[in-house]
């Protein structure tokens, strides 16, 4: 027999079936018809042999792999000759296959249709579910904002004094030590080269563009982005709030609002003070290992660190605040029955308001190098 893509060579009760042409995805049809023409059932041996195969890919395969099970299920002997290596990969992997029980690639390729559907179906949920709660925070930002009353003004005050002048401690102590870090890490390295005033440099530019606010944000993320979310909870679980819309009073207004603008009024003034702080690390390691006096380092900061660079850092406080009042208020009002879905939420809301912080910071970095800022 003899088509485009084989031709057979009879012997006894064996058969030589010789591939040729290309076995590629555009000639499965064809591929599939002249096999199912070939009538092998009276051979008790079947020995494919490469011939004139030109070019063989997994489409080609899995037709043949096809035909292998269709013989091998009537008990017939099998065997492959002569293939290159490019091809023998191929059959090996459809001989092992065949031998070993696992799927058939037929049934592997739905799976994996199967499993690409559902994750574009969880993409999809994904993302109708944030633009849903990017609707929700707007929406309770733009009702809140009405008529404001004299308690969200209160409300605010301790809000601000909760997140900012309360977390003041723990973010000078982290950003003073952060300084001094990197003014160790950095005199190690730039003492090679004799360039060991460069440390201010570092440190200044370190501090005042990314690390003063990265870490003031992500301190007040874990501090009060969980309080908030805790808070609310707590009063959901409780039907406070319930209580709040009964007594004709608006929840978005007390518990949302003031802490938006707490957090927007207190992280910009913690970012100022984790700069000094961490300036303060940077020199105290400068001064007592470098031998970098502070008249030096303050004055090495003046003149080789300009305005641009504070403000770089500065302007990134509000947004970041934004993003963690947000995340965090929200998933406090998503807090409804019990105390495990309260602790859930709460980390959630925490870790969110991390990864927001970090993924705004790297837009940030490439939208000011794309200004050349």
């Amino acid at each position: 027999m003899h088509t485009a893509f084989f031709e057979t060579q009879e012997n006894d009760d064996s058969i030589l079936v010789s591939l040729k042409g290309d076995w590629v995805f555009a000639n499965v049809k064809d591929l599939e018809l002249d096999l199912d023409n070939l009538d092998l059932t009276k051979y008790s041996k079947i020995t494919f042999a490469c011939g004139g195969l030109v070019e063989l890919d997994i489409a080609g395969a899995w037709v043949l792999l096809k035909k292998y099970q269709d013989f091998n299920d009537q008990g017939l002997d099998l065997e492959f000759k002569g293939f290159k290596a490019s091809h023998f990969k191929f059959l090996e992997h459809i001989n092992d296959v065949a031998h070993s029980g696992e799927l058939p690639i037929e049934a592997r390729d739905n799976s994996f249709r199967n499993r690409l559907r559902r994750f574009f179906e969880t993409l999809g949920r994904r993302a109708s579910s944030g633009v849903e709660d990017l609707g929700q925070v707007a929406n309770s930002l733009i009702q809140g904002s009405k008529n404001p009353s004299r308690l969200m003004f209160k409300e605010t005050i301790r809000q601000i004094s909760e997140t900012g002048i309360k977390a003041i401690p723990i973010v000078v102590l982290i950003s003073f030590l952060m300084g001094v870090v990197m003014a160790y890490q950095g005199a190690i390295q730039l003492q090679k080269f004799g360039a060991s005033i460069f440390v201010v440099d570092l440190v200044a530019i370190s501090v005042l563009r990314e690390m003063g606010v990265l870490l003031a944000g992500i301190m007040v993320a874990g501090r009060s982005g969980s309080a908030f979310a805790a808070a609310i909870g707590v009063m959901n679980i409780n039907e406070e709030t319930d209580a709040l819309r009964v007594m004709g009073l608006n929840p978005d207004q007390i518990l949302i609002i003031p802490r938006v603008l707490g957090l927007l009024i207190a992280l910009p003034l913690l970012t100022v003070i984790a700069d000094i702080a961490g300036l303060a690390g940077g020199m105290l390691l400068s001064v007592t290992v470098l031998d970098i006096s502070s008249i030096q380092f303050i004055e090495r900061v003046q003149s080789g660190i300009g305005l641009t660079t504070f403000l770089v850092g500065l302007s990134k406080a509000p947004v970041f605040a934004l993003l963690i009042a947000c995340v965090s208020t929200l998933r406090g009002m998503q807090v409804k029955s019990s105390a495990e879905e309260l602790g859930r939420l709460t980390t959630v809301a925490v870790v969110q308001s991390i990864a927001f912080i970090i993924i705004a910071d790297g837009v940030f970095a490439v939208i000011y190098s794309g200004l050349g800022i």
